[in-house]
């Protein structure tokens, strides 16, 4: 399949790609576009095919059909690209008898990265993930939470274009989780690519992209609010009234979408089709209080994971 010249400006692109397991499918006429310089979230349950699309692009798997590209590359010559691409998956890939120190040092060699180099590197990528004073420990000793930052570290050592992680942050406190997340920011600021599964939906509220995958298929893709109104969430608005059945009946008459009257607590909840709504709403009524409550990546999450 040929591929057009704006393909040049993604990390990855998939066409219908296809991978079985015996009889189960784990990857059905997948299809989708991954742009340079985004943090990239792939969503979904458990099974929906997102570690083995990640695997796929590492070219740890063969394909059963359709057409994968890594960074300008087809999947097939993956290994000349390896250089530039960081792997960070689910399973203990470090050595446990090194020190962290060690591991580093062996990943630095491992790309090539020249002497003077490694020290400066491994020093900042430790203290980036609050591991410095730990550098001479062996990284058997480690608990999971340590191990899985100085698996990052290591991920990041040769400082790739196209970074996969795989669940990062399991086991990370949310103070750490944050400064991953701003050192993410920093690589995507400067033009490299940042795919990672999570299964926290505040981690995939911060990505700029979020892509859905259910039974091996990307059913959505956009910003984490694109994907919200997708699931078919919209934003509501509960008012306080001293005539909650009387303005609800003045609204309704109005064009709004009323969701609830609760008149014993004098509530009336409104589905906004905009935030722009708000303003005629409260032209027609004057309420004692009120609260706008935004729809959240985890419902629409549930939604989207209930739908045929």
């Amino acid at each position: 399949m040929a591929y057009d010249k704006s393909a040049l400006s993604l990390a990855v692109s998939a066409r219908g790609v296809d991978k079985s397991f015996g009889r189960i499918k784990v990857l059905d006429d997948l299809t989708v576009d991954i742009p340079r310089g985004v943090t990239y979230c792939l969503l979904g349950p458990n099974g929906s095919g997102k570690t083995t699309f990640i695997r796929a692009i590492v070219g740890m798997l063969k394909l059963d059909g359709g057409d994968l590209r890594v960074l300008d590359q087809p999947v097939s010559e993956v290994q000349s690209i390896y250089s530039r691409i960081g792997y960070m998956t689910q399973h203990k890939a470090l050595y446990p008898d090194l020190t962290l120190q060690e591991n580093l040092e062996f990943f630095a060699g491992l790309y090539s990265i020249e002497k003077q180099e490694r020290e400066p590197r491994i020093t900042k990528l430790l203290d980036m993930v609050n591991l410095l004073e730990h550098r001479h420990r062996l990284a058997g000793d480690l608990s999971g939470g340590m191990y899985q930052r100085l698996s990052l570290a290591c991920t990041l050592i040769h400082e790739p274009e196209l970074l996969l992680l795989d669940e990062p942050t399991v086991g990370v406190d949310p103070r750490l989780r944050q400064t991953f997340w701003n050192y993410f920011d920093r690589l995507t600021a400067e033009g490299k690519t940042v795919l990672i599964t999570t299964h926290l939906m505040d981690e995939a509220e911060k990505c700029k992209t979020v892509g859905y995958m259910r039974a091996g298929r990307m059913t959505a893709v956009g910003s984490p609010d694109e994907i919200k109104r997708l699931a078919g969430l919209k934003p509501h608005l509960e008012l306080w009234l001293k005539e909650p059945e009387k303005d609800a009946a003045r609204l309704k008459d109005a064009g709004y979408e009323i969701d609830e009257v609760d008149i014993a607590k004098g509530v009336v909840r409104i589905r906004l089709q905009s935030h722009d709504q708000i303003k005629g709403l409260l032209e027609n009524v004057a309420p004692l209080d009120m609260r706008l409550k935004e729809p959240t990546l985890e419902e629409a999450f549930l939604r989207l994971s209930e739908a045929a």
